[in-house]
């Protein structure tokens, strides 16, 4: 048995429980997960029935670029769907048991990382249930469990470092004061003169978010279908926006503390705004702009087409797909101009 080690995380991980076939958009399907040579090896080799060997020999095809750790990716079927997957269950999980996953598979939507001496865990908000958690309730004061599990991430980071990681995270909560000017008080601290350049930009912000948005159609399938409805409603009449924004807002009273709880939870997951080794700061605070910004049009947008719970719920889990798996926060650095004009949105 591994050693037990304290563990931090928000208190609705340790409630965090798979809705396996009652998923809506399962983490199962349309998404490219790697396997490690050691993994595949594993899987190919092992004893098991005649059924679930015919889908592991079917289910893997070669990456462009080989190596130990992404040895091969899971193929989908036909459907989009894992061909190990049966019916929203993993046949995998189902015979053989946990401890024979792929490792993204065994943690998702788990990360476990190290800050130093401290071990924090908390779940990406790709995770249709992860959100409906935070949806319901706030579950974000930090708890200590034991676990033992192991780091898969390391940062070290100062001890100055760690305060402003801290005074961000105070930052985000504090509801005396609305979201948007939580957001730039932390750009503030992170690069005052730039951010404050940005925001007087006369860019219109709901285009530039239209115009993001469009590069990601070709992307994420999850978010490219919700993208298109949005990018489609407002391309056609912008006007809608404001109208929209308002039933959006009356519609979903408590929107603010739900789009607070899931900034906040991204910017544990991510380590914000340690979130890329190829990046400054400065390229973090656009990125949380964007971030907000983004949330805004999707949710705004596509609940104006699809008008409950389960649509808004769907729109987040798809854009933090995006959000929490890719070099998001480098890329929106290169890509996007004036990234605080996304708080007026």
């Amino acid at each position: 048995m591994n050693k037990m080690n304290k563990w931090l995380m928000p208190a609705y991980c340790r409630d965090f429980r798979c809705k396996a076939d009652k998923c809506r958009n399962t983490c199962c399907s349309s998404w490219r997960i790697p396997v490690s040579r050691e993994e595949y090896r594993r899987l190919i080799t092992m004893n098991c029935s005649k059924e679930l060997d015919r889908r592991i020999q079917n289910a893997f095809v070669i990456p462009e670029t080989v190596t130990d750790s992404c040895y091969r990716y899971v193929s989908f079927n036909w459907l989009g769907e894992c061909p190990i997957q049966d019916k929203g269950l993993c046949y995998l999980h189902r015979e053989k048991g946990e401890a024979y996953l792929p490792k993204i598979c065994r943690l998702y939507p788990r990360s476990y990382k190290q800050i130093n001496n401290t071990l924090v865990m908390n779940c990406s908000s790709s995770c249709e249930r992860v959100v409906e958690m935070l949806y319901e309730g706030d579950g974000l004061d930090i708890i200590e469990e034991m676990s033992d599990k192991e780091a898969q991430l390391h940062y070290t980071i100062s001890e100055e470092d760690v305060k402003q990681l801290h005074l961000f995270q105070r930052i985000i909560q504090d509801r005396s004061t609305t979201l948007a000017q939580s957001i730039g008080d932390i750009c503030r601290i992170i690069n005052e003169e730039e951010f404050e350049k940005d925001l007087k930009s006369d860019q219109d912000p709901l285009q530039a978010a239209l115009e993001l948005l469009d590069r990601f159609l070709s992307g994420s399938t999850r978010l490219s279908q919700i993208a298109y409805t949005v990018k489609q409603r407002y391309q056609e009449n912008p006007s809608l926006y404001d109208s929209d924004k308002e039933q959006f807002e009356n519609r979903f009273p408590d929107w603010m503390e739900f789009f607070e709880r899931i900034i906040n939870n991204s910017m544990i997951y991510e380590n914000f705004p340690f979130v890329d080794s190829r990046s400054d700061r400065t390229v973090a605070y656009k990125g949380l702009c964007v971030c907000y910004g983004l949330m805004r049009i999707t949710c705004i947008g596509y609940t104006a087409v699809h008008q409950n719970e389960e649509d808004l719920i769907d729109a987040v889990a798809a854009l933090f797909h995006l959000i929490d798996h890719t070099a998001f926060y480098y890329n929106v650095g290169i890509i996007v101009n004036n990234a605080a004009v996304f708080l007026k949105l």
